[in-house]
């Protein structure tokens, strides 16, 4: 494969949507405060219930950047994640480019999400590059988008993500 031509097999990956992961558990206080403790956030949004019962939410809300962190897999037991759903599927067909690096993360938040609320998401390939030379070496740039919804399938954010796929120079 030249640097100008992408696979037909590879281009059938593209615009492919997963199946569901869901998240292990619901969105709760506790996440939130040690979230908050960790970054040193103190938005009373987050934590104080009096102060958020006022607010135009009506209730606490868990920070925006936390959205990514209700569907992340448990570390113990291991979990085998299907082929099929979520970040696995950037199991492509590439040959000997086994190094990623994530090139840019781009948030959008749509919905609050609170206490009690269950994400659960999916995700979209959006495009893969013809192999590009870059100071790291030659790979191919792939653009996913996970897209974030609660218990009601409304959707509460997305993720765009942009990953170079290389090998080193040699």
């Amino acid at each position: 494969m030249t640097t100008s031509e992408l696979s037909p097999e590879l281009q059938n990956y593209i615009g492919r949507v997963s199946g569901f992961v869901e998240g292990p558990d619901e969105v709760n206080r506790a996440m939130i405060r040690h979230w908050c403790e960790m970054v040193e956030d103190a938005n009373p949004l987050y934590t104080d219930e009096g102060y958020a019962a006022e607010s135009e939410y009506g209730s606490v809300i868990s920070p925006p950047a936390m959205l990514s962190t209700w569907v992340y897999p448990r570390w113990w037991p291991p979990v085998d994640m299907p082929a099929d759903i979520g970040p696995t599927q950037l199991d492509l067909p590439l040959g000997d480019l086994p190094i990623p690096a994530v090139i840019s993360w781009t948030e959008e938040y749509l919905l609050p999400v609170r206490p009690g609320d269950r994400i659960h998401y999916n995700t979209r390939l959006d495009s893969i590059s013809t192999l590009k030379k870059t100071r790291l070496g030659v790979g191919h740039f792939i653009t996913t988008t996970n897209y974030y919804y609660n218990q009601r399938d409304e959707l509460v954010g997305t993720t765009q993500y942009v990953l170079y796929r290389y090998r080193l120079k040699e």
